[in-house]
């Protein structure tokens, strides 16, 4: 397996820029999705998990796997940003990262992870079915796919701002942002679906899009900025602020899902593959 290799000395001098803090929104995102990714690593059992691609969405990225590697998890990251590997160098999980030129033809060993997964890629991804395909050929268990859910009342807002700003939508195929849509085509790409659920569903809407709105306006590539995450801190010291469990009291009422989506922020999909799937009850 081929190292992403970095210069570590650069990277710190590089940190000198101004800093730019990930949003609230964000910070419940990543303890909400840490939570989802406990129950289904049990559920599941994965041990070996890709992330493909490992970008970011307004946001540090390259971390959304971070809650694979507290829980021992062996993971891969495809085309990480380098900054990023130093925040799990500061966390002390180890992490293997790959440059794939062509994530959709990557030339890995087939069926050598037990997940592979990445965050709103299916809605940007110009080839989504030879995406898929890989993903199916790499993994020997489950995918996963999550992505921003547009029944959200705040995506209707983020649509207004880029519409009125004139800012050209850059978000992806709003169809692949509803989950039933996206369930009915990866079902046609000859994957099962086991799971289903919704995820990051605080009391309050998605992004409005204002905060989206000054970030474009940067004109900057968003993965390259000096972004630094609370969560980092957080997960270094074991110990998250007690509003987080309190604004996750709503998603955690015990609703079928199809109830929760007009205050979820994500949904979430895991499918395998038929020839190879056991039956498992979805949610």
């Amino acid at each position: 397996m081929v190292k992403f290799l970095y210069n570590r000395g650069n990277l710190m001098a590089e940190q000198v820029q101004t800093p730019e803090w990930e949003g609230k929104g964000v910070d419940y995102e990543r303890y909400a999705m840490y939570r989802l990714f406990v129950v289904l690593v049990k559920r599941f059992g994965w041990q070996r998990v890709l992330e493909i691609p490992a970008g970011g969405e307004k946001a540090m990225p390259s971390l959304y796997s971070l809650p694979f590697g507290a829980m021992g998890c062996q993971v891969t990251l495809a085309n990480p940003v380098a900054r990023s590997l130093l925040s799990w160098e500061r966390l002390g999980y180890p992490v293997t990262s790959v440059v794939l030129p062509d994530i959709t033809a990557t030339g890995l060993e087939a069926g050598q992870f037990d997940l592979v997964w990445n965050f709103m890629t299916l809605a940007r991804v110009r080839d989504k079915e030879a995406l898929v395909q890989e993903m199916a050929r790499l993994t020997s268990k489950q995918m996963l796919f999550v992505a921003v859910n547009r029944f959200n009342l705040g995506f209707f807002s983020h649509r207004m701002v880029h519409r009125y700003s004139g800012i050209v939508w850059n978000h992806g195929d709003v169809a692949f942002m509803n989950p039933f849509y996206t369930r009915r085509w990866l079902q046609g790409q000859g994957v099962r679906v086991v799971a289903q659920g919704v995820v990051d569903a605080p009391p309050y809407p998605d992004s409005l899009g204002f905060r989206d709105l000054r970030l474009h306006r940067r004109n900057e590539d968003l993965h390259q900025l000096a972004w630094e995450s609370r969560t980092v801190d957080w997960m270094q010291k074991g110990v998250y602020p007690r509003k987080l469990f309190w604004l996750s009291l709503g998603e955690r009422l015990p609703l079928p899902w199809p109830l929760k989506l007009f205050y979820a922020h994500l949904f979430w999909i895991v499918v395998e593959k038929v020839a190879e799937g056991v039956d498992v009850a979805g949610y």
